[in-house]
């Protein structure tokens, strides 16, 4: 079966790639929101379809509070992280950065952030990145899932790198902890918190546009990160909140 999984993967990259590219043409937002759901239901029946008694068949039903003063802690770094990498992109590429900003999709709902942070971490997290795991091992799982969940963005404003490192981040968590659950809030956090910041963002923009506050920033992010791996590499505690 391990021989296959590459090419299942190119199938269902090329799936959502062929679907998303139509959705993202068609003029009506509500129309293009549930093609972009029906699409993402296909390519997870692909995968469920060729091997379902590989995938999970329940998660683990506790979670731990210093597994949530982990992932509280790695998201607000994946926030500083995966919104100042491209403006430090852009800034060393002489690019102007406030021109991309001002299209931002800040008219979504709350029921759209909610319904595609379920069906993203159920596809790319919960069937995707189990499936790698199961064949080609954890690191591998988190990479190739990232790099395809990056791929499966590229139609949308989010940005490829950005896309990359919140989706290797959110297959950590939810590799790490076998909980779909903690990987849906960490993934509802990020794109809420970032929905509500972007305004403030483009606001305060020429006083952000500083390589001192973007370095430090970044440094900052990454170092959060770095702590909420570490809390997640280490054993319970028992301190359970949810069972």
């Amino acid at each position: 079966m391990t021989k296959n999984i590459y090419l299942i993967l190119l199938l269902f990259t090329s799936i959502l790639l062929v679907g998303f590219y139509f959705t993202s043409e068609l003029n009506n937002f509500w129309i293009a929101h549930f093609s972009h759901l029906g699409i993402m239901l296909v390519a997870g029946l692909l995968i469920i379809g060729i091997d379902k008694g590989k995938l999970p068949n329940k998660e683990k039903k506790s979670i731990e509070i210093n597994q949530i003063v982990g992932i509280i802690i790695g998201i607000v770094g994946l926030i500083g992280v995966s919104n100042f990498i491209p403006v430090l992109a852009t800034k060393l590429a002489g690019i102007e950065m406030t021109g991309f900003l001002k299209t931002s999709e800040l008219n979504r709902v709350f029921v759209v952030l909610l319904s595609i942070t379920l069906f993203e971490e159920i596809l790319f997290r919960r069937i995707l990145a189990h499936k790698i795991k199961n064949t080609l091992g954890f690191k591998k799982a988190i990479w190739i899932s990232a790099l395809i969940f990056a791929i499966a963005h590229i139609y949308t404003e989010t940005g490829l790198l950005s896309a990359f490192i919140a989706g290797a981040i959110f297959a950590y968590i939810y590799l790490k902890t076998n909980n779909i659950y903690l990987s849906i809030i960490a993934h509802l956090f990020y794109n809420l918190t970032t929905y509500f910041l972007i305004p403030i963002f483009i606001a305060n923009f020429d006083g952000i546009n500083k390589y001192s506050i973007i370095v430090s920033t970044i440094l900052i992010g990454l170092g959060l990160i770095y702590g909420m791996i570490r809390i997640l590499n280490k054993k319970p505690a028992g301190n359970t909140v949810y069972n």
